[in-house]
């Protein structure tokens, strides 16, 4: 890789010290790293040094304080989303892979990694990254109300909901107009309602399930 006059920081999150140890091998004279262990060390890190931003940053799966997934879900702030990331992980699982690419993972490797693989993979995501502009995520006003820090696909969940007659939908609506798509594992589907779900709790709504593959969408507050 070429060096530049004004090396990048990359942001890792990665626990495993061999792991490490290969990213610092790579990225030697290239860019800055700097490393997390767990998923608190990097909020707070990000919480208290709002001046450093990083070019981009490669993140494990599951670190020892939790899923990366589960961060993206909760995170209302969209620390993550701030700056582009890829995904490097022992997890080989297709589901996991799709919903870090739906979160807006630029890629997804699985361990062990080749040196030469993971050098490529970072050259080209690095000249990927310089292209790609800060993207805010749009909100949604539900009743008044604007819900931001929604995944694209929470986006057009909730979406399809308030344009639906009496904010009703079935899994068949959410095929067509959500995936396009009839090759969707039905639990990717019950994964992003329960994310949404939780989402909209804070807001005073709730998703009820109607049975036969059916929901709603309804206040709670009272």
């Amino acid at each position: 890789m070429s060096v530049e006059d004004n090396p990048n920081i990359i942001w890792i999150l990665e626990s495993d010290r061999g792991q490490q140890i290969l990213y610092e091998q790579v990225l030697e004279g290239v860019c800055t790293t700097r490393f997390f262990d767990t998923i608190a060390e990097f909020i707070e890190f990000f919480t208290l040094n709002r001046d450093e931003t990083p070019f981009m940053m490669i993140s494990e799966l599951n670190l020892t304080d939790g899923s990366l997934l589960n961060f993206l879900n909760a995170d209302r702030r969209g620390l993550q989303r701030s700056f582009p990331f890829f995904v490097i992980s022992g997890t080989d699982d297709m589901d996991s892979m799709r919903l870090c690419q739906e979160e807006g993972a630029l890629d997804y490797l699985v361990k062990p990694v080749n040196k030469n693989e993971l050098t490529f993979k970072i050259e080209n995501v690095l000249k990927s990254a310089k292209r790609i502009k800060k993207k805010i995520r749009p909100t949604v006003r539900l009743d008044g109300q604007e819900i931001a820090g929604l995944t694209s696909k929470q986006i057009q969940l909730l979406s399809l909901f308030i344009d639906s007659q009496e904010r009703k939908i079935s899994r068949g609506d959410i095929l067509e107009r959500v995936w396009d798509s009839n090759n969707v594992h039905p639990k990717t589907i019950d994964v992003h309602l329960y994310n949404l779900r939780r989402k909209l709790h804070p807001f005073g709504y709730i998703i009820r399930s109607e049975g036969g593959g059916a929901w709603s969408l309804i206040s709670d507050r009272k």
